[in-house]
């Protein structure tokens, strides 16, 4: 069921204060688009490297948001460039954020998407792959959670390609 995006609007409004202050302990940048419903962060990994995350809040709460990163020396989007490559799944090789708030993990919603297993409405709920999604519910969890991966040598290896 669409969310009036007015409504969408006041939510990523009260969130951002979050994030604002999450950021400032992590040097972001962050550029709301309350408009076209976005959020575009720009992070850096232990070693100085730099991501830009860009997240489409369309339809927010109701279902995840859209993750996707841009490559920030091309501006090309969604190609393994742009992505962090880790230890584990959630900077996945598709390339994609592996996570039930990312829309894009849906195969349903990207064609890409490396899981046809996830239940769209069911995020905020999810305990997939052993994790209490229910903890990443806000976009101050969702960008502090991939900060923690980019901000650790022992989680963060670079670019994917």
């Amino acid at each position: 069921m669409p969310v009036d995006p007015a409504i969408t609007r006041a939510v990523l409004a009260q969130e951002l204060l979050a994030v604002r202050e999450l950021g400032r302990t992590h040097r972001w940048g962050i550029i709301p688009e309350f408009g076209g419903l976005r959020v575009t962060v720009t992070m850096y990994a232990h070693n100085g490297d730099l991501f830009i995350v860009e997240v489409r809040c369309d339809d927010y709460k109701e279902i995840p948001p859209f993750f996707e990163f841009i490559d920030p020396f091309t501006g090309d989007r969604g190609t393994k460039a742009a992505y962090p490559r880790g230890h584990d799944s959630l900077f996945h090789s598709a390339p994609c954020l592996c996570a039930p708030f990312n829309r894009k993990a849906y195969k349903n919603v990207d064609p890409l998407g490396p899981h046809s297993d996830w239940a769209l409405g069911d995020w905020t709920r999810s305990t997939a792959n052993g994790t209490a999604w229910e903890n990443y519910t806000t976009l101050a969890d969702m960008f502090g959670l991939v900060q923690t991966r980019l901000g650790r040598e022992e989680f963060y290896q670079g670019r994917q390609s």
